[in-house]
């Protein structure tokens, strides 16, 4: 039961995303961590580039945030080895999901695309 509500808060997120233009909505979420510091948190731009992919814009999405597109295979992967197979039938995907390396690895990447993003702003 909780993982249809789950799907369909996901559904209800994105036809709202696809509906509403975050940058045009003055009610959309802003990101704490950027109203404190003036800093872009890694996951800041996710509402614009979202709405962005949803109407087919890949460019602009991938100008709103590059490692959230980049990393939506990984994550996706993730998600559907954690919740939706019961069967077991993707255990090596799991497996190579939840592998050591893998997560350090993605891990470093976020803080390099955290640190980076806003060096870029600096120089």
């Amino acid at each position: 039961m909780v993982k249809k509500l789950a799907i369909l808060a996901v559904l209800t997120g994105l036809f709202i995303l696809y509906a509403i233009n975050p940058e045009q909505f003055v009610f959309a979420p802003k990101c704490p961590f950027y109203w404190l510091t003036g800093l872009q948190c890694p996951a800041c731009g996710t509402q614009r580039a979202i709405h962005q992919l949803l109407h087919l814009h890949v460019k602009e999405a991938l100008g709103y945030n590059l490692f959230l597109l980049v990393s939506m295979p990984y994550l996706a992967a993730l998600a559907w080895t954690e919740w939706f197979d019961r069967s077991g039938r993707f255990t090596r995907l799991k497996g190579w999901c939840r592998h050591p390396y893998v997560t350090r690895t993605y891990l470093v990447l976020l803080v390099v695309w955290w640190v980076g993003r806003n060096a870029v702003r600096y120089f």
